[in-house]
């Protein structure tokens, strides 16, 4: 009997597995997919753990490397700059020009050498302004005295005051332009008889 049911048993047509074998492979999928999810955040996690750990071993701020120079000369890179725009103004009123002709030209030059120069060599003197340059000269001369300047020439004095040596051209005299101005006033007696003399020659 136990032979039969042995042979039986063998020769049993096999049942139908294709449900069951459906149902294992999923559950196999997703026990491959957990796995692999789960070795994912391990590595992941082992990952970080070093990280962490060579930043407390090392530190945070991490030795930076600077650039080699071989050059001997150091040239500063040029970086961005802008324009500060203030919120509020610094000064509450309106600031006048007050740096022009009138400040610019002092007072034309009457001494003997000044007259001198104006005999024999056409050009005026006049006391400038210590910051006054060589155009804003011209300028001021132009508007002033109604003539346009050739040259001019400029030079401080050992007491700190700066003269102007304004070339008249040749179309002009700087003769006239000197009485126009009014230097006579400025001269002793002795000056301006010579200077007389000298215009009416």
């Amino acid at each position: 009997g136990q032979f039969c049911f042995f042979f039986l048993m063998i020769r049993r047509p096999p049942r139908s597995t294709q449900g069951v074998s459906s149902a294992a492979s999923d559950v196999y999928k997703r026990q491959v997919s957990t796995q692999s999810t789960w070795g994912l955040n391990r590595e992941m996690k082992q990952d970080n753990a070093k990280k962490v750990k060579k930043a407390v071993k090392k530190g945070v701020k991490a030795i930076r490397k600077h650039k080699v120079w071989t050059k001997v000369a150091f040239r500063r890179p040029k970086t961005k700059t802008e324009l500060v725009k203030h919120k509020v103004k610094s000064v509450s009123y309106q600031k006048f020009q007050t740096y022009d002709k009138y400040a610019i030209i002092k007072h034309p030059l009457s001494s003997e050498s000044a007259i001198r120069t104006i005999e024999d060599n056409n050009t005026l003197v006049f006391i400038v302004d210590m910051n006054a340059n060589k155009n804003q000269i011209k300028t001021a001369c132009e508007q002033l005295y109604s003539f346009k300047p050739v040259k001019v020439n400029t030079l401080i004095r050992p007491d700190g005051i700066k003269k102007a040596y304004v070339k008249v051209p040749k179309e002009q005299e700087a003769l006239e332009i000197a009485n126009k101005i009014g230097i006579m006033q400025f001269l002793i007696p002795s000056q301006k008889y010579q200077f007389l003399s000298l215009i009416h020659i």
